[in-house]
């Protein structure tokens, strides 16, 4: 039986230039991981947000650290994304306009609590397309 694996690679780039076309900042992160289990390591997919929210599992993955990038592929409503630090409260990570997306390493509580992301949509049920990864419990 084949041991699966995955590796994770994100880069971007952001420049700031002033009006005479010189470059004031410039930053290029680039970072690459390796998976930390042998088991499933990347998930992927469409969700639909839903106006009094949904939530993806991230524990299913790892429950202690994941890389989440989510895309709001809606054209015309926000969508707002959420940790959950426990079962009653959350915490805003971003605050999606359409076809916007966000990237964040995660860190999770190793117990289960506090290991999913609230997704919800602002006026009708909204999709988004999400990856998360495994990530090394560095």
């Amino acid at each position: 039986m084949a041991t699966m694996s995955t590796t994770f690679t994100a880069s971007a780039s952001f420049s700031l230039t002033d009006s005479e076309g010189v470059t004031i900042f410039s930053y290029s992160p680039s970072f690459t991981s390796s998976s930390n289990t042998a088991t499933q390591a990347l998930y992927t997919g469409e969700h639909l947000a839903q106006t009094g929210g949904s939530e993806l599992a991230l524990a299913d993955v790892n429950d202690d650290r994941v890389y989440v990038f989510i895309k709001n592929v809606d054209t015309d409503y926000n969508v707002e994304v959420e940790a959950s630090e426990s079962e009653t409260s959350a915490l805003e990570l971003a605050d999606l306009n359409p076809r916007e997306c966000m990237f964040a390493p995660m860190e999770l509580n190793g117990d289960g609590s506090g290991s999913s992301i609230k997704v919800t949509a602002d006026t009708a049920d909204q999709k988004i397309q999400y990856l998360i990864c495994d990530a090394s419990d560095n």
